[in-house]
């Protein structure tokens, strides 16, 4: 099991989940329903739940320390306690979770969503769980869990979550979550201690399609497993679309691919995300075979299919590619996978696939997230970025999660010794990400001329290492 924690935002997420901000607050209250995690099961309470509640967290005096209820004296307290909470689950506007962990089949701590404000679309969070699980990434799995729950099913749009700065252990947990640090209001609270300070975290829906939820606590097994985690948070669907700036990527993609296109040309696009480029090339008359690992993906890519749309769609991953004879495609487009695949083993696997279905006078085109760029594109979204970003500080090599990224060096490299013969190496989105908010706001005519601008320097050496993306195309 691979698990990887950031201090900073991971690279490149910016790219995949830009949007507006939210100006429509208006939460739909589904109450507590169940929440299913890795490790977890989050439920409504019941009479039963009552010792497990006493002995595994509510009479231990170091639980409640910092809390605002007093320690359990008896089960009875306990009980009193579950049927409050009981009697309000009827309430559609009442959240309140007991957290099982399920090898232990019982409950060991409480997640609950207090004092929704209706004007406002937002929520607070309290938490607690039993000291025998502390330090365990067991919390901070629930609170994740709990968030994606409110946004993403009840469609609030401010999360809030306080606590004694004396107890910074639950500060950490609110920021493994993605919930920004706001202030301290000094004496403006009251727990078990007394009167206290508090620290004041949130997140707002838009931050939580950022980057920060990538940043910590995301285990996998594998490259696959990475991939479906990864895009069904994502939303590939609107990436090469969202914006004019956006749009570049794509543009200058398909500008190089119709250089290459005969009229009977047939195509296969390897990652073929949610379907943009299959879906271009299919209504333009072309023979197009798609295959995509991710089910979110798939299921993007299927809404958009017509019954006109002629496209051999298949779930599938780049290194096996055995479905498809030798020889049969005259353009093969790997245009994601090797955003994502770690060991330089099964990048030459994916390669070489590539190769095989390719016919001998075809072209291949391969994407690559640029290493260089990541660490200026971030800096323009992080301030402090150079100094606590993810990247070595020495020699200027991100850390490959949860995307993986290459110098322009290793593109070459990797593709020479996968038997690629480059044919050109392209700056594919150039500096549009860093001028996006001066790219959207052009006129057609201004958008028309930078795109001519851009196809002008996107081949040149000097201006290849500045662009978040690259595109690679080569024959065998």
């Amino acid at each position: 099991m691979w698990a990887k924690t950031f201090h900073g935002w991971p690279a490149l997420l910016f790219y995949f989940v830009r949007y507006m901000e939210r100006t429509d607050f208006m939460a739909i209250h589904r109450g507590t329903q169940t929440i299913e995690t890795q490790r977890l099961l989050l439920r409504r309470a019941v009479p039963e739940d009552a010792q497990s509640m006493f002995d595994n967290w509510a009479s231990d005096p170091d639980v409640v320390k910092y809390l605002t209820w007093p320690v359990h004296s008896s089960v009875k307290a306990s009980q009193q306690v579950l049927q409050d909470w009981i009697n309000h689950y009827v309430q559609s506007d009442y959240y309140q979770w007991l957290i099982v962990l399920k090898e232990v089949g019982q409950p060991i701590g409480s997640i609950s969503g207090m004092d929704p404000n209706e004007q406002l679309s937002s929520i607070e969070i309290g938490y607690c769980i039993g000291r025998r699980w502390w330090h365990q990434g067991i919390m901070t799995e629930a609170l994740q869990a709990v968030i994606h729950y409110l946004f993403d099913t009840c469609d609030f749009n401010r999360i809030t979550a306080r606590h004694d700065p004396n107890n910074p252990h639950s500060g950490a947990v609110m920021k493994k979550c993605g919930m920004k640090y706001e202030g301290t209001t000094r004496q403006s609270g009251r727990n078990n201690q007394g009167v206290c300070d508090t620290a004041h975290y949130a997140i707002l829906k838009n931050d939580w399609d950022r980057p920060a939820l990538f940043s910590n606590g995301l285990s996998f097994k594998n490259d696959t497993e990475l991939v479906q985690t990864l895009y069904s948070r994502l939303d590939e669907n609107s990436r090469l679309n969202r914006s004019k700036a956006a749009r570049v990527e794509f543009l200058t993609t398909v500008r190089y691919i119709e250089q290459y296109l005969a009229p009977e040309a047939k195509i296969l696009d390897v990652g073929a995300g949610a379907g943009e480029y299959s879906l271009y090339f299919a209504r333009k008359g072309y023979a197009v075979s798609a295959l995509e690992l991710s089910d979110r993906n798939i299921e993007a890519f299927q809404k958009k299919l017509t019954p006109q749309d002629s496209i051999n769609l298949v779930q599938g991953n780049a290194m096996d590619l055995s479905r498809y004879p030798d020889d049969s495609f005259d353009i093969v487009l790997l245009l994601g996978p090797l955003y994502h695949l770690h060991s330089e083993a099964d990048k030459l696997r994916s390669i070489a696939e590539a190769k095989r279905v390719c016919k001998p006078d075809g072209k291949l085109f391969f994407a690559f997230i640029s290493n260089d760029m990541v660490i200026l594109t971030m800096f323009h979204e992080i301030p402090d970025y150079f100094v606590n970003g993810d990247y070595n500080k020495e020699t200027f090599r991100c850390d490959d999660f949860p995307f993986v990224f290459h110098t322009i060096d290793a593109c070459r490299d990797l593709l020479r010794a996968g038997g690629i013969k480059i044919l050109h190496e392209v700056a594919s989105d150039g500096i549009s990400e860093l001028l996006h908010d001066k790219i959207n706001a052009m006129d057609d005519e201004s958008y028309a001329q930078y795109l001519r601008y851009h196809f002008y320097i996107c081949e040149k050496p000097e201006h290849l290492g500045a662009s978040d993306h690259l595109l690679f195309i080569g024959e065998k």
